[in-house]
């Protein structure tokens, strides 16, 4: 996996996970608020946590948000402000910006100044609860696009003691095995030995096709 930097702009509880859980990935993170209590409390995770009025285009410009690959605005309840950033971010030459929307009022205006996707977390995680309900293996999904998502999944009983190689995931049903954990201690593994047969206790790492993903047997 390549190395790219992300800015994650407003710390709240949302801004904040999304930030730890990227730098935890090994990525690089700019983490921004003008709170200066919210940066000092996600600075010993992150590489670089800065006090920043995302309104004021010189100070997003100090803190490097024109390097980034990807700026993710945090921001949902605060329209005038995401809007605003939104312009400068584009301004600076920031090729993909995702933000944050608390409505669907909110989500239009969002992508009609220029971000390049709007999500909602409130109404996502809806379908995500419903199917970590529906399918107990699933203790992961997120939605990357219109067809496909990345699943976080213990290993189902039907895998287990089968290799990837006998399974044939990528060929039978459009899932993409990106890693393995051995246990919920364990760091990510992305050196797999298609060999090897799978365990109970592993939990496997997916980029799948959803319409496809949906019709496997996962019990």
């Amino acid at each position: 996996m390549d190395r790219k930097t992300y800015a994650v702009i407003g710390l709240g509880i949302f801004g904040s996970a999304v930030a730890k859980t990227l730098a935890r990935a090994g990525m690089d993170v700019i983490a921004i608020d003008n709170n200066i209590l919210a940066v000092e409390n996600i600075s010993d995770t992150v590489d670089n946590a800065v006090k920043c009025d995302s309104t004021n285009i010189e100070q997003l410009k100090e803190a490097g948000v024109q390097n980034c690959d990807v700026v993710i605005l945090a921001m949902g309840s605060r329209l005038e402000e995401s809007l605003i950033t939104i312009i400068h971010l584009k301004e600076l030459g920031v090729k993909k910006i995702v933000a944050k929307a608390n409505n669907n009022n909110y989500k239009y205006l969002l992508e009609r100044a220029g971000a390049t996707r709007v999500i909602q977390p409130e109404k996502e995680m809806g379908v995500r609860v419903a199917s970590f309900i529906m399918t107990p293996n699933i203790k992961d999904m997120v939605r990357l696009d219109e067809k496909y998502a990345f699943v976080e999944l213990k290993t189902p009983s039907l895998w287990q003691g089968k290799s990837l190689r006998e399974l044939n995931l990528r060929a039978s049903y459009g899932v993409n095995v990106i890693g393995i954990r051995a246990d919920a201690e364990s760091p990510m593994q992305m050196m797999i030995d298609a060999s090897r047969p799978l365990s109970a206790d592993e939990t496997l790492m997916l980029i799948v096709d959803r319409e496809q993903f949906d019709k496997l047997k996962l019990e």
